[in-house]
């Protein structure tokens, strides 16, 4: 079995080693930053967590341990003028196999377009990027599991529009109770361009791949996880820490080192019954203010 883990663990991080350079142009932006509150609020550290439905977006393999039908809805506002919407589901088919899908809805408005050099702009126009996926997550033994998605990418910036398709791939490895592993390849697919009738297109744009290993651990009330991050060539370092400080009332806190703007998050979970309320507290340098994510999970 730990050879076979070791031969997962090669292929799904292999590209780790050999992202290959690119002269396409990055799009996609919206869909770079952090997901979910408490993934927010645990430094984005999340490639192991199975706590929500909206876990997948780091992992599909994630979605194994919901046996019944949850959800999150998430809200997500950044500076000024951006918002994203957010909707994700798991569901069990079976012992060993699981259901999962979702939507993100990201949103700049009231952009200001210009020709020249003017304190009135000439318009103002919108940007979205969505994504849509869904997947299947399989529990292969009480150690392993793994996961796959499929799904779109969608910008439009003015008039101009793309789309590409994309996928997913994840696994995640239970050692003991108190440890876990895991790594996964998100957003692989081919580059797209952005088209307007009467105009040339643009040039390749690149998806946001993103690839990911971290490990996890437990103690008494006490979670800590750290994941390696790749992410447009570059290298960061997701570190995550959670306490359980009452059964209904849990405090996190997490670090990212290697951006320029971002660092410190913070965040805390209220829960009752069936229903999770998240928030998450991401904010930035150089005056770019503050972001606040909330999210709402059921379980039926």
């Amino acid at each position: 079995m730990i050879r076979s883990i070791t031969y997962l663990l090669v292929l799904i991080t292999l590209p780790l080693g050999v992202v290959a350079q690119s002269e396409t142009v990055d799009g996609l932006a919206l869909m770079k930053v952090e997901h979910g509150a408490r993934a927010a609020g645990f430094g984005g550290a999340y490639v192991t967590q199975n706590s929500s439905p909206d876990a997948v977006v780091y992992n599909p393999a994630a979605a194994t341990g919901f046996d019944d039908f949850s959800a999150t809805f998430g809200h997500t506002s950044y500076w000024e003028n951006i918002r994203i919407e957010s909707g994700f589901f798991a569901t069990g088919l079976s012992e060993n196999w699981n259901l999962h899908g979702g939507i993100r809805l990201a949103g700049v408005n009231d952009l200001e377009a210009r020709q020249t050099a003017t304190t009135v702009p000439d318009a103002y126009f919108d940007a979205h990027d969505i994504s849509i996926k869904s997947g299947l997550a399989y529990q292969a033994s009480e150690q392993l599991a793994v996961g796959i998605a499929f799904g779109w990418f969608l910008e439009k910036i003015e008039a101009w529009r793309g789309s590409a398709f994309n996928f997913d791939l994840g696994m995640q490895y239970k050692i003991d109770n108190s440890k876990e592993i895991g790594a996964s390849i998100t957003n692989l697919g081919s580059s797209f361009q952005l088209e307007k009738s009467g105009h040339v297109g643009s040039r390749d744009i690149s998806l946001p791949t993103t690839y990911r290993v971290g490990g996890l651990y437990r103690f008494d009330r006490y979670e800590t996880a750290a994941d390696i991050v790749i992410l447009d060539d570059d290298f960061h370092a997701h570190l995550g820490a959670e306490a359980h400080v009452h059964r209904l009332f849990d405090l996190r806190a997490g670090y990212m080192i290697g951006y320029d703007t971002k660092n410190v998050t913070a965040g805390a979970s209220f829960l009752h019954s069936s229903v999770t309320v998240d928030y998450g507290f991401v904010p930035y340098s150089h005056n770019l203010g503050t972001s606040h994510l909330f999210s709402l999970t059921f379980r039926i």
